[in-house]
């Protein structure tokens, strides 16, 4: 189990060896963490049916996972039963895991602004 903003996930599970239940839900795409057994979400969604084969190697955002995990056996995979509930209720669900979560790290910028009057390195 692991509590992402206030809602508790089953798993995270390692992506290839899921085996996802047939309920609707929340899921996160997740990636290991820099310390041992520490996790960081990728991405949020919801879905009618978490066992849609093509939930996670279909989506949109799929390579640009395995661009930052580098191997889909690198790709973690949490869900949260919600069993009865229409997709409204999901996305309402969604909106709000989305406001709560905090992560523990902080992304760097990818194109940091220098201040003003100086120069970016260019090497």
């Amino acid at each position: 189990m692991i509590t992402l903003g206030s809602r508790s996930f089953a798993g995270p599970f390692l992506a290839p060896l899921w085996s996802p239940p047939k309920n609707s839900g929340l899921f996160a795409v997740m990636a290991p963490g820099w310390r041992l057994l520490t996790f960081r979400a990728l991405e949020f969604g919801q879905a009618g049916n978490l066992a849609d084969p093509g939930l996670l190697k279909h989506h949109l955002k799929y390579r640009e996972w395995l661009g930052i995990v580098g191997t889909e056996w690198n790709l973690y995979i949490a869900t949260c039963e919600i069993a009865v509930s229409s997709e409204a209720e999901r996305e309402a669900a969604l909106r709000t895991l989305l406001r709560e979560y905090r992560p523990e790290f902080k992304p760097l910028s990818p194109d940091p602004v220098p201040p003003q009057g100086q120069l970016k390195p260019t090497c």
